[in-house]
């Protein structure tokens, strides 16, 4: 497999992981806004003359939010170090065909020395 093959194989597979890259960027930033929401205070409000305090709930809402964006923030970050790995494996495959191009009676390749086997 010459270079040209090699590095059009490699773009094939970075090109099949795109769409997942593509997932994983949008649930970021569904994690992203929905801690953003739960870093806002609270607001009371104006009722005519009279001011009402934010409720209980509203800060029940708020640590479920942070609470809920800690948990997809895990999940987005296990999802990524799969993807890494699933990278790094495939460079590491493609590295060792490169290798084994080059170096005579790797990977099924007829050797072409002495016949002598010594031992590195």
């Amino acid at each position: 497999m010459n270079q040209d093959e090699m590095m059009f194989e490699y773009l094939l597979q970075m090109g099949a992981m795109r769409p997942e890259e593509v997932e994983m960027m949008r649930k970021q930033k569904q994690i992203d806004a929905l801690r953003g929401a739960s870093m806002e205070t609270p607001q009371g409000q104006m009722i005519g003359k009279h001011y009402v305090p934010p409720s209980f709930t509203q800060y029940a809402s708020q640590l479920g939010q942070g609470y809920m964006a800690g948990k997809a923030q895990k999940g987005q970050d296990t999802a990524m170090r799969g993807m890494n790995e699933r990278q790094r494996a495939l460079l590491e495959e493609m590295r060792k065909r490169r290798m084994g191009v080059m170096t005579p009676g790797a990977f099924g390749m007829p050797d072409t020395g002495t016949g002598e086997s010594s031992v590195y």
